[in-house]
């Protein structure tokens, strides 16, 4: 069995930022980074192609956004990357789509500066992860089915191996192990975090749970395809205005021109209310798949060629995010440290500003690293 003082579950940017910042204050404790994906990233993660070596598709997030203004330790988190030039202002432009299939400039959501991370995404978390040297080990491709909670220390097991860890403090990037939601998706008995500490242990861990159980989260349907076409000229991100994103169902599109003069395209569809389970997720992603592809004609139109190359396009499949972004009920900051358990919470779930966003994420991995330093002092 696999021995840490933390076990850090989720790779996406609160996770990776996480364990950064705690390398920043000097925290000198073993980290153990637990992330069922093939590698850091999340909902910022960059699809790559064995294939085509170069190939980058930013399947998730395209960028996010900031607002002034940031706390010290967010900024001292973020300084590193701006001056090595992998976090920078985005390129590109931004458009609108209306239900008349009229383009204009950005307004709303879409009209803030954006970040993106160079040369994808994934770098920032990569990164963040390359900041945190010292005694890390990092486990990609477990997917944790079992939490228990034995004595002081947390147990994590994966489904069908024989892999386990052992850590001293658990912390929770994502809320999917502290969520109902967790029952229908991925076909469990019981919530995981309540199963391996049952109610009335932890009062502040009962509180939390209590939260969690409450919120709602939207689910998307990202189309990724590959076009034969340059997209250097193209618009970097098309966003539907609200009525239009109610009548298609289809929040944005974001284009990624490769190097080798072809577009990656991935279209953010929003969901349909329909219960997700194991048994019904296969069925859905095909559904989802031939609806997208059936409605770009119709969303295209202002770029011809844009439109004609989806004809020819190569389709790399549906990319289901159970809980894309938070809808209400954030966890309150307060809630963020359960003592009794040893037990953390990291998100964009996290009550504060950047609520829903990427920003939440970054912000309550700050404040929750240093809570654990103050611990340790």
């Amino acid at each position: 069995m696999l021995d840490a003082d933390l076990a850090v579950i989720g790779a996406g940017l609160a996770g990776c930022s996480l364990i950064a910042r705690l390398r920043q204050l000097n925290w000198s404790g073993t980290i153990a980074l637990v992330e069922a994906g093939r590698g850091p990233g999340g909902r910022t993660a960059t699809r790559r192609r064995r294939d085509r070596p170069q190939w980058r598709l930013d399947h998730g997030a395209p960028g996010f956004h900031l607002d002034d203004p940031l706390p010290e330790g967010l900024k001292a988190l973020l300084a590193p990357l701006r001056e090595n030039g992998c976090l920078r202002q985005a390129g590109g432009t931004v458009v609108t789509l209306a239900m008349d299939g009229s383009a204009s400039r950005a307004e709303g959501a879409a009209d803030v500066e954006w970040l993106e991370g160079k040369p994808f995404m994934a770098s920032i978390c990569e990164a963040l992860l390359a900041m945190g040297e010292g005694a890390t080990t990092q486990h990609f491709g477990r997917r944790i089915r079992t939490l228990q909670r034995d004595g002081n220390h947390w147990c994590l097991s994966e489904d069908g191996s024989d892999w386990q860890l052992r850590a001293s403090r658990l912390v929770l990037s994502g809320s999917l192990l502290a969520h109902p939601r967790s029952l229908a998706m991925l076909d469990w008995r019981q919530v995981p975090l309540r199963e391996a500490v049952p109610a009335g242990q932890d009062p502040d861990l009962d509180h939390a749970l209590d939260a969690l159980a409450q919120s709602r989260a939207a689910v998307r349907w990202n189309l990724m395809l590959d076009l034969p076409l340059n997209g250097d000229q193209l618009p970097r991100q098309i966003w539907l205005t609200p009525e239009a994103q109610e009548h298609w169902r289809v929040e944005r599109l974001v284009l990624h021109p490769q190097a080798d003069n072809r577009t990656g395209l991935v279209m953010h569809g929003l969901d349909s209310g329909e219960p997700i389970t194991p048994q019904t997720q296969p069925v859905l992603l095909k559904q989802e798949e031939a609806r997208l592809r059936e409605l770009l004609p119709q969303l295209l139109q202002p770029w011809p060629d844009l439109q004609g190359a989806c004809k020819a396009a190569e389709s790399l499949g549906v990319m289901r995010w159970g809980a894309s972004r938070p809808l209400d009920h954030p966890l309150p900051q307060s809630m963020q440290w359960c003592d009794a358990s040893a037990l953390g919470f990291c998100g964009d779930y996290v009550e504060g500003p950047g609520f829903g966003r990427a920003e939440g994420a970054l912000r309550s991995a700050v404040n929750l690293a240093q809570i654990l330093v103050t611990q340790a002092a």
